[in-house]
């Protein structure tokens, strides 16, 4: 099989119908931001030529997001332009036909309406199957109904993977769960939407199921350490302050809110100057750095549910990377007091990069790290700006809940592809 499922997840097949004066090439980058995972190309109405150019620019586009490029029924494009497969109808070319042309590396999709069609698809050479329509749809006109018994069976009778298709939208795909499909193949759903980006984003979030789903389809995973595998927010959230009552000196109320957006040096000087301490703002900053050094080395504990998670990524051979904001220094010794630190491939820090969470460098030289694109590639993060970063670029997030991030906890919910009180929730029976 030339495809994985994580692939098939979302679907997208374009219609030029929808386009209302939009450049297709545009349309599909922004449902790519929505986390679609497959693009095919299905134009009825254009000539070779502006097929063939309307092909080339959407293959760089996916070949530059790490998602699969398919060409509808037309094999001799698709092998002329080295797109990633093709996918035929039991009207087009025969699916043996189609795999001879092909050779054996690239994708073959075939449409399938029975039980037996989608059999002998499978002996034929075929690497996941098309079923439908599975709800009534204006994009095809000759779509065959197709019901959920009849969708329940054909996923039965193969091994490859199946995806559905036809009239599928928010308000019913959640009908389809149980049926053991891979994911779904959307038209409108996606296009004929004036947000296409936010379409794309919801459509597999619309049950708990679809949502647990997307997050397992991953081959790697980035982590932030600060609450999320490490339970040491509190510290930060309180660092001015428990310094000072280390000295004896009680701090203004709010003091927090204060340093928040401080650095460590800023925050220092403004400690020795607001409250006249009896040192240098660099001997305050070496106190505080002692003291978070000890919190870090001798107290900090693993979240409930991280060194479980982080076990079972690592039986099942997928990649993991950490993302911090904290020295490394730090986070270095904890984990490997927790006995942690052996499941990263590496460590990335904000200091180290020069650049903070607010954009997505961190995330991406993870990826890069890890061998893996943005859309198989699952960040957990309990920051809210943090988790919108990475799934702007194209990450699936999910949000980790943190007692000391009371605020963010609204904004995960909604942004996230998945949000759990604690890593112990995350499925990972699924994976």
């Amino acid at each position: 099989m030339n495809c994985d499922k994580k692939d098939l997840l979302l679907y997208a097949v374009t219609d030029r119908h929808w386009l209302d004066g939009r450049r297709l090439v545009d349309v599909v980058r922004e449902s790519l931001d929505g986390g679609v995972t497959m693009v095919q190309l299905r134009e009825k109405t254009l000539d070779e030529a502006n097929f063939f150019a309307e092909a080339k620019e959407l293959q760089a586009l996916c070949r530059e997001r790490g998602v699969p490029f398919l060409v509808n029924d037309n094999v001799e494009i698709a092998r002329e332009m080295d797109a990633d497969g093709v996918h035929v109808g039991q009207s087009d070319m025969e699916a043996q036909d189609v795999r001879a042309l092909l050779g054996p590396d690239k994708i073959l999709g075939v449409s399938a309406h029975t039980v037996e069609q989608a059999v002998l698809a499978e002996k034929h050479g075929a690497d996941y199957l098309g079923v439908g329509a599975v709800f009534p749809t204006g994009s095809k006109d000759d779509a065959d109904d197709v019901s959920y018994e009849t969708l329940k069976a054909i996923c039965a009778a193969v091994s490859i993977p199946v995806v559905a298709i036809g009239g599928i939208a928010q308000s019913n795909v959640a009908q389809l769960a149980g049926s053991g499909i891979c994911g779904v193949a959307v038209i409108s759903a996606i296009y004929a939407a004036k947000d296409v980006k936010a379409a794309a984003a919801d459509l597999p979030l619309q049950t708990s199921g679809w949502q647990r789903r997307r997050c397992c389809m991953c081959n790697g995973a980035i982590f932030d350490l600060d609450g999320v595998v490490l339970d040491s927010m509190s510290i930060w959230n309180d660092l001015g302050a428990r310094y000072l009552r280390r000295l004896g000196v009680a701090p203004e109320p709010g003091l927090n809110e204060v340093l928040f957006s401080m650095s460590m040096e800023q925050g220092a000087a403004y400690l020795q100057t607001r409250y006249a301490l009896p040192m240098t703002a660099q001997e305050v900053g070496a106190g505080i750095e002692e003291m978070l050094q000890d919190y870090y080395y001798n107290e900090v504990p693993a979240k409930d549910g991280a060194p479980e998670l982080l076990a079972f990524l690592a039986e099942r051979g997928i990649g993991m990377a950490a993302a911090t904001s904290s020295p490394r220094g730090h986070v270095t010794r904890a984990l490997a007091r927790l006995g942690l630190l052996e499941y990263f491939t590496e460590i990335f820090t904000t200091g180290e990069i020069g650049v903070s969470k607010h954009k997505p460098d961190i995330y991406r030289m993870a990826a890069e790290r890890l061998g893996t694109a943005p859309c198989e590639t699952v960040v957990f993060e309990d920051s809210l700006y943090a988790l919108q970063t990475a799934k702007a670029a194209g990450f699936i997030t999910v949000g980790v809940y943190d007692a000391n991030g009371e605020a963010d906890q609204p904004g995960l919910k909604k942004a996230a592809d998945l949000y759990v009180k604690c890593l112990g929730e995350v499925p990972i029976t699924e994976m």
